[in-house]
C-alpha cells in the first residue's frame, strides 16, 4: 500500500479473492471491474503504523485531507505477478480480549483506480485550457475540424439559437458573426480527462473519423456574454440610500449612490473610504467611476444600466431638464461617449405641469484594461420670475453592470465558464456508454484504457459491414480448465421487461422538441426491442443519462444560394418572450452531433461580418446529429430510432439508428438469453490478462466472460466464472426492432382493432409499433 509492502498472516487461510465483472448482468449500462473487498490483514506493529493505528479511536490523522482514513494505492502481487493494481479504502478494525487483532480493507482496481479518481472531476476542469480569438479567421479555420488535432478541438458551425440569424437586421437572411457558438470535441474531452490521471486511451472505435467528429453543440448558456462567468468579478450593484431634492440649479448632482447595504454589492471587496461601489467602481460625489481594474480579460463589451426615479413639479414657465453623461477614460484622455436625455420639460405660463417616473438608461461600450467608464447626472432647474414650485426629486433605484461581451476579435477562454462546473466527466462519459454501448476495461500496470462499443458494429447502413468491439472475435480455448467435478448449471436469462425502450432524456427547455413531442404525443429519437414471451410483460427504459435530442429544421431563408436548403440544428427555448435575443442563451441538456466537414450539395448560406460585409458560400460546415439530406443513411445516425432519409422530392429510405447499428449483437444475445455458470482452472496470467476482449471456447461452443467470482491466487482451487452463449444476428432482431419500416416511411402507426393472435406477426406488429416523426421542426415551430 503506498509503496509500502503489508504483512499477512501466513499461517491462516489468508488468499485474496478477486472479483472481475465486466458489467452488471441486471443493468448493463452499470459498467464494472475488479475488486477485492473484505480483505484481512493482522494487527502487526507494521500494518498499524501504515494504517495510522485507526483501531485506536484516540489517534488523530492530521495528515492533509486525512491522508491515512482516505484512499490508498494498492498492488497485490502472487508468485511475482502483479494482478491486482488499483485503490485501498480503509474499512474496520477488530478486536477481542481488549486487543486489536486484525484489519479490514477494500480495493478496487482496473477501471476502479481511475473512476475513483474521476469521481468529482467536472467539464470546466478538462476544458478550461481551450482559449481562443472570437474572430472571423478563427471561426473560418475551425470548419477544418476533423477531431485529429489538439490544438482544434472545437467547430464553430451554424446553429439555430434563440436570437435571429441576423442580430443586427432583426431577420435570418444572413449569419451573424456573433451568432457562432463552439461544438467541443467528444475525443479529446475523453483524451484529456483520462491524461490529468497518468491514462492513455485506446480503441479502433474512439480513434475513428466517426468518433473523432462528433463534437458537443454549445449547451451551456451564455457564450459572448459574462452571466455566470470570471467576468462576473468586475460587476457591482449600487444605488441611493435616500431620495434627494433639489430646486434653483444647474449642475453636477450627488445622489450619494453607493454599495451598500444589501442587497448591494461589489465582487472585488477593494472599497475606499467615500467610494460609491469597490475595486471596479469608484468617487462617491458627482462622478460614478468604474474601472476595468485586475484580473484583465482582454478587450470587453460591457453594458451599464441604471433605474432612475425623478419626482419634479414645475409651474409658470419653469424649466427642468434631466440628462445622463457617459464619458471614457483611456490612456489618450477623455471622451464624452453618449448623452441620455430623459426629460426637457417647460410649464405653461400659467399653471404647472408635474411628473413622476423611474426610466431605465442603457450605456454599452468597448473597454480595454484600465479603462474608465464616468457616468454623471445633470439637472437644471430654472425658475421663472412668477413661479410658486420648481422642484426635483432624483435617486438611482439600481446602478449596475448588467452584462460583459467578448467582441469580435475578444480572447475566449474556458477558464473563464463556470457553468461548466455543473456538468460531471463522469457522466457525460455515461452519457457515450449509453450512445455506443460502450465497455471500457484497464491496464493498470502501462496505464492504458481500453474504449470499445460491447460487440461488433456498423458504421455505415450497410449492417453486413462490421467492425470488431471490446470483444474482439478472438477466443481462448479453455475446455481443457473447466473443473467438471463441480456442479455447474445452465441459466436461461428472463430477468428483464419484455419491451426495451431505448430513449434519450427529455429537455424542458428545448422548445423545438417540446412542440414536436407534444404535437405528435411521441417520444423523438426513441425505439424499442421486444424481447421473447418469457420475459416479463413490463416495458423498461433504456434512457440516456446524459444527452437529449437533438432537434434541427430547414433554412428556407438560404435555399436562394443554390437552390437547395440547408439543415441546421436548432437549440431554441420554449419561451424567449422575456429574454434579450441580444444577450440571453438558455441552458439545454447536452446534445450530441456529427461535424463533416465543409458539405456541397447539402445547400450554400451567407456569413455576416461584424462590419455589416457579408460572404456567401455553397458549401455547408454541415453539423447534424441526423442528415436528413439525400444519403443520409450513410453517416452517423445519432437517434435510437430508425430514421426517414430523403428530400421531399427524392426517394425516401430507412436509415439505421444506433440499436441496430450498435445493440443489436447485445440484444440478440440477452434474447438467447443461455448463461453458463462454471468452474474454470485459472491461473495468474488468466487474471491479468486485463482486457479479456476474447470470447471463451468450452467444448465448440462460444462464450462471453461476463463474471470471475472469488479468484484465490495461492489457493490452487477452480474459480467460479459466469459466461453468456454468443449467438449470431438473425432476421428475428429485424422484426423486434420497432418503430417498424412501415410506421416510419408513413410517419403513422396502424391503430389494432382485432384481437392479437400469437401466430400473427401482423397483428404483433400492430401492438407494439411505435409512431415516428424525424428530429425536425417546422420553422414557425421556433418560438419567437
Amino acid at each position: 500500500m503506498n509503496n509500502e509492502e503489508l504483512d499477512i498472516d501466513t499461517n491462516s487461510d489468508f488468499p485474496i479473492a478477486i472479483d472481475y465483472q465486466l458489467e452488471d448482468i441486471e443493468n448493463f449500462q452499470a459498467k464494472k471491474s475488479s475488486e477485492s473487498t473484505g480483505i484481512k490483514l493482522p494487527a502487526t506493529l507494521k500494518n498499524q503504523k501504515i494504517l495510522n493505528t485507526f483501531n485506536n479511536t484516540s489517534v488523530e490523522d492530521l495528515t492533509p485531507n486525512e491522508f491515512f482514513k482516505g484512499i490508498r494505492r494498492i498492488v497485490i502481487e502472487a508468485n511475482g505477478d502483479e494482478i491486482f493494481i488499483g485503490k485501498a479504502i480503509p474499512k474496520k478494525s477488530f478486536r477481542n480480549g481488549g486487543k486489536t487483532t486484525s484489519f479490514e480493507i477494500d480495493a478496487f482496481g482496473n477501471n476502479g483506480d481511475w473512476i475513483i479518481d474521476m469521481k468529482e472531476l467536472t467539464l470546466y476542469e478538462v476544458l478550461k485550457r481551450i482559449e481562443l480569438t472570437f474572430d472571423k479567421s478563427t471561426i473560418i479555420n475551425s470548419w477544418q475540424f476533423d477531431g485529429t488535432d489538439e490544438n482544434l478541438p472545437y467547430v464553430f458551425a451554424p446553429v439555430k439559437y434563440a436570437a435571429p440569424l441576423d442580430l443586427v437586421d432583426n431577420n435570418d437572411k444572413n449569419y451573424h458573426i456573433k451568432n457562432f457558438r463552439p461544438s467541443i470535441s467528444k475525443f479529446f474531452t475523453i483524451y484529456w480527462a483520462f491524461k490529468m490521471f497518468g491514462y492513455r486511451i485506446k480503441g479502433d472505435f474512439i480513434d475513428s473519423s466517426f468518433y473523432r467528429r462528433q463534437v458537443l453543440p454549445w449547451t451551456f448558456g451564455n457564450f459572448l456574454t459574462s452571466g455566470g462567468t470570471k467576468y462576473d468579478i468586475h460587476k457591482f450593484l449600487a444605488k441611493s440610500d435616500i431620495e434627494r431634492r433639489f430646486e434653483e440649479m444647474d449642475d453636477w448632482v450627488d445622489l450619494n449612490v453607493r454599495d451598500f447595504p444589501t442587497p448591494c454589492f461589489d465582487n472585488n471587496n477593494t472599497i475606499a473610504e467615500g467610494d460609491f461601489t469597490g475595486s471596479d467602481a469608484h468617487g462617491g460625489g458627482t462622478e460614478l467611476t468604474w474601472k476595468y481594474n485586475t484580473p484583465h480579460y482582454g478587450p470587453l463589451e460591457v453594458t451599464f444600466s441604471m433605474q432612475l426615479f425623478y419626482d419634479y413639479k414645475i409651474d409658470f414657465s419653469s424649466i427642468v431638464e434631466l440628462n445622463v453623461f457617459w464619458y471614457q477614460r483611456t490612456i489618450s484622455g477623455t471622451q464624452l461617449m453618449q448623452q441620455n436625455q430623459i426629460f426637457d420639460h417647460q410649464a405653461p405660463t400659467a399653471g404647472s405641469t408635474e411628473g413622476s417616473d423611474t426610466v431605465p438608461v442603457w450605456f454599452s461600450t468597448l473597454v480595454n484594461p484600465n479603462d474608465e467608464i464616468v457616468c454623471k447626472i445633470k439637472l437644471r432647474i430654472k425658475e421663472s420670475k412668477t413661479a410658486t414650485v420648481a422642484r426635483c426629486s432624483l435617486k438611482v433605484d439600481e446602478y449596475q453592470i448588467d452584462h460583459f461581451k467578448i467582441p469580435v476579435g475578444g480572447q475566449v477562454t474556458f477558464d473563464s465558464y463556470l457553468p461548466l462546473q455543473k456538468y460531471k466527466f463522469l457522466d457525460f462519459l455515461r452519457g457515450e456508454v449509453d450512445l455506443f454501448n460502450l465497455s471500457f476495461q484497464t491496464d493498470p500496470v502501462n496505464k492504458i484504457v481500453l474504449i470499445e462499443p460491447t460487440h461488433e458494429f456498423s458504421e455505415s447502413n450497410d449492417l453486413s459491414q462490421k467492425k470488431g468491439g471490446y470483444f474482439n472475435g478472438d477466443y481462448i480455448d479453455w475446455s481443457d480448465k473447466e473443473d467438471i467435478a463441480k456442479e455447474s448449471f445452465v441459466e436461461i436469462y428472463n430477468n428483464n421487461a419484455r419491451e426495451f425502450v431505448f430513449k434519450f432524456k427529455d429537455d424542458s427547455n428545448d422548445g423545438a422538441l417540446k412542440i414536436v413531442q407534444d404535437r405528435y404525443k411521441i417520444t423523438l429519437a426513441s425505439g424499442k426491442y421486444l424481447f421473447s414471451e418469457r420475459f416479463k410483460a413490463e416495458k423498461k427504459e433504456y434512457e440516456n443519462r446524459f444527452y437529449s435530442p437533438t432537434m434541427h429544421y430547414n433554412v428556407d431563408e438560404f435555399a436562394d444560394v443554390t437552390g437547395e436548403t440547408p439543415q441546421m440544428i436548432c437549440l431554441v427555448p420554449e419561451n424567449i418572450s422575456n429574454t434579450s435575443s441580444s444577450e440571453s442563451q438558455n441552458v439545454f441538456s447536452p446534445k450530441s452531433a456529427y461535424y463533416k466537414g465543409l458539405v456541397s450539395g447539402v445547400g450554400g448560406w451567407r456569413m455576416k461580418d461584424n462590419d455589416g460585409s457579408i460572404i456567401t458560400y455553397n458549401n455547408y460546415p454541415f453539423l447534424f446529429a441526423v442528415n436528413y439530406k439525400d444519403g443520409g443513411e450513410n453517416d452517423p445516425i445519432l437517434s435510437y430510432s430508425d430514421e426517414k432519409i430523403g428530400s421531399s422530392t427524392g426517394t425516401k429510405v430507412i436509415g439505421r439508428g444506433l440499436i441496430k447499428r450498435f445493440f443489436w449483437q447485445r440484444l440478440a444475445i440477452m434474447n438467447d438469453g443461455r448463461q453458463l455458470n462454471t468452474f474454470i482452472k485459472l491461473n495468474n496470467k488468466d487474471v491479468t490478462n486485463w482486457f479479456h476482449r476474447e470470447r471463451i471456447n468450452l467444448h465448440g461452443e462460444l462464450f462471453e466472460l461476463i463474471k470471475i467470482d472469488g479468484y484465490k491466487a495461492l489457493k490452487g482451487v477452480s474459480t467460479s466464472c459466469l459466461l453468456r452463449k454468443w449467438v449470431p444476428i438473425t432476421e428475428k432482431e429485424s422484426k423486434n426492432t420497432y418503430p417498424s419500416e412501415k410506421s416510419i416511411l408513413t410517419d403513422a402507426v396502424e391503430v389494432l382493432t382485432e384481437p392479437i393472435s400469437n401466430s400473427d406477426s401482423t397483428l404483433i406488429d400492430k401492438v407494439f409499433d411505435t409512431q415516428y416523426n424525424r428530429l425536425m421542426c417546422l420553422y414557425t415551430d421556433i418560438p419567437r
